[in-house]
């Protein structure tokens, strides 16, 4: 699979003559709104200076057609916003595939004007809130921040997605997979990728829905199961009957209407004020929620539309009842909507206990769907992870789907082998693909410095990471097992806990070795081992490292310039295989060509390096 470039750029194409249709039509339906409200104000100061009954009419007739034109004016209005969004979304996708996270991050902040929003766009496009720097590999594999993984891929537009596609990438969820989950998974996500312009109108959508955070209110709310309260439906019954004294008063004693009208508005105001205890709940659960649980819905109805045939979407989308609860939930936010202004408030409730009727309708929907309500949300999140796994199959030069060891036996899953694996954050017109295979074996990698090494043993992490979220992984082939994966990489000292960077690599390598010990099977990542201390001391950690890693169920890479301890290996072990790079010195400098060999490298430019510099 390979991205297409071209299907975006004609798409942009299209969106922008679409935008520009809207905003044509929008002009002139401004113009004859304008046109029609002049006439209506016309004719009826016409009417009523000249008594004229029948040009009275006409200024009806032209206010009605003033209000029917502001609605579709609305409606052409929201449509170019649409498409505006639109545009947007492309934008990003063929970002990605250029690999320009200035334009995503651009696109991110697009519209923001106050520091604090913009930071905080920002830190959602990084996914720093998800950032753990004591996980098992997530300090070390650029899964967070303004240019990693997460930003990459990441296409949720709500709290919920985002948090999905996180536990994705952090491996919340992987362990608990067997094989078959895998490959249901990965069909999910195939399917998705097919449909690059559906994931477009579905992320437009919910952009515009303003789902940035958890409805935690609501959450908490359904949650409980609160039933409509007994008061709530007899004030809800009873309040609009009220309105029958009046008007009967019109035909028996008019003079007793207006009285009886304001007896009606006072008891409505008693009833409010009485009940704003027993109504608060039901009211803050549904404060601000109004929009957001409208665009789930419309997801959902996306979703539903689009008619996926892979099991897994098929569950998560449900068969209507998801789109009927958030309907029903849609119904009484918008009418909790109508009284966000404290005047508003106390207007509508004073002629109609508004405040009783949500309670009531809230109640309704709690009693029959609430307690589904965490379960939707947490489908659609798991819905928008799997459109994030599947920008890999969108966005790449070339892209395939893993298999996975069929046995559960722990030996036979300490297993990697990749064909022309790439590592999806580098350049795509000088990435350099390379193959590795580790079989219940350790790869030592030796090589000059910037020669690759590191990057390698990132690109193998970052590819079993993507595996394991369904997603397809930059590669022509990969076959793996399912390992929990840990690292020790990026060493960061700690003066405030009185920890030095050789003492937190212990920590970190021990916590390697206990997770070998577990039995369950495991690939580890260890970049330049005891880098921080001196070399005798250096070879015989790792010695004692490598001695306690070399288990049937672990496979691993360590990257090391540590000859004497390569030395060693050669006579003490034989569950180790070599692998270097190599480079080119010629009269205007170094060259590297980033091609893994077998074997062992035994070269170092640091001299050069430093010389170059203006060290030496």
């Amino acid at each position: 699979m390979k991205a297409n470039l071209n299907a975006f750029e004609e798409r942009e194409l299209k969106i922008t003559g679409d935008i520009k249709d809207s905003s044509s039509k929008s002009i002139i339906l401004s113009i004859v709104r304008f046109a029609t409200f002049i006439l209506a104000i016309s004719t009826l100061v016409w009417s009523v200076a000249n008594k004229a009954s029948i040009i009275g009419f006409s200024a009806a007739c032209f206010f009605f057609a003033f209000i029917m034109m502001c609605f579709v004016h609305e409606g052409v209005r929201k449509k170019q916003n649409y498409f505006e969004m639109l545009s947007l979304v492309n934008s990003q996708y063929i970002a990605r595939i250029n690999g320009d996270f200035n334009t995503l991050g651009n696109a991110a902040v697009m519209g923001l004007k106050r520091r604090d929003d913009i930071e905080a766009a920002m830190d959602r496009f990084s996914g720093k809130e998800y950032f753990d720097a004591n996980h098992d590999y997530c300090l070390d594999l650029d899964l967070f921040g303004r240019k990693s993984i997460f930003s990459l891929y990441n296409v949720s537009e709500t709290a919920i997605g985002r948090q999905a596609f996180a536990n994705e990438l952090l491996g919340v969820n992987s362990g608990k997979r067997n094989v078959a989950e895998l490959v249901m998974r990965q069909k999910s996500v195939e399917e998705l990728g097919k449909c690059p312009f559906f994931l477009e109108r579905y992320q437009a959508i919910a952009r515009d829905g303003g789902m940035e955070r958890l409805p935690q209110a609501l959450m908490d709310f359904s949650a409980n199961g609160r039933k409509p309260g007994k008061a709530a439906t007899a004030v809800m019954c009873i309040g609009p009957c009220l309105w029958i004294v009046p008007l009967v008063m019109i035909f028996i004693n008019p003079s007793l209407a207006g009285t009886a009208a304001l007896g009606v508005i006072a008891i409505n105001i008693i009833f409010w004020v009485i009940g704003l205890g027993a109504n608060s709940e039901y009211l803050r659960s549904a404060n601000g929620m109004s929009n957001q649980v409208r665009t789930m819905w419309r997801l959902f109805m996306e979703l539903e539309k689009a008619d996926f045939k892979s099991e897994l979407l098929s569950d998560l989308i449900g068969a209507g009842r998801t789109s009927d609860s958030l309907f029903a939930l849609s119904t009484a936010l918008f009418f909790a909507s109508l009284r966000n202004q404290p005047l508003f408030a106390l207007l509508l409730n004073s002629v109609l206990p508004l405040d009783y009727f949500v309670s009531f309708l809230m109640g309704k929907w709690s009693e029959k769907y609430g307690s589904e309500l965490s379960g939707e949300l947490d489908n659609l999140g798991q819905i928008e992870a799997m459109m994030c796994a599947a920008q890999v199959m969108l966005t790449s030069a070339n892209s395939n789907f893993p298999q996975f060891v069929a046995s559960d036996e722990p030996s036979d899953n300490a297993y990697f082998k990749g064909e022309q694996i790439v590592h999806p954050l580098l350049s795509k017109d000088s990435a350099v693909p390379n193959s590795v295979t580790i079989n219940s074996d350790i790869a030592l990698i030796t090589g000059s410095n910037m020669s690759g090494k590191t990057t390698l043993i990132r690109t193998v992490g970052v590819s079993c990471i993507l595996a394991y979220t369904g997603a397809p992984v930059n590669c022509d082939s990969l076959v793996l097992g399912r390992m929990r994966i840990m690292s020790s990489m990026r060493i960061v000292d700690s003066l405030e806990d009185n920890i030095s960077t050789f003492k937190a690599e212990l920590i970190r390598i021990s916590g390697i070795i206990k997770g070998a010990g577990t039995g369950l099977p495991m690939l580890f990542l260890i970049d330049e081992i005891f880098r921080g201390t001196n070399s005798d001391d250096r070879t015989e950690g790792a010695l004692t490292v490598l001695h306690n890693l070399s288990l049937p169920h672990i496979c691993g890479m360590m990257t090391t310039h540590d000859y004497a301890m390569i030395d060693r290996t050669c006579e003490k072990f034989d569950n180790i295989v070599y692998y270097h790079f190599s480079e080119h010195y010629t009269d205007s400098g170094i060259t590297f060509d980033y091609m893994l060999r077998e074997g062992i490298s035994r070269e170092s430019n640091a001299r050069y390096l430093m010389r170059l510099v203006g060290i030496v």
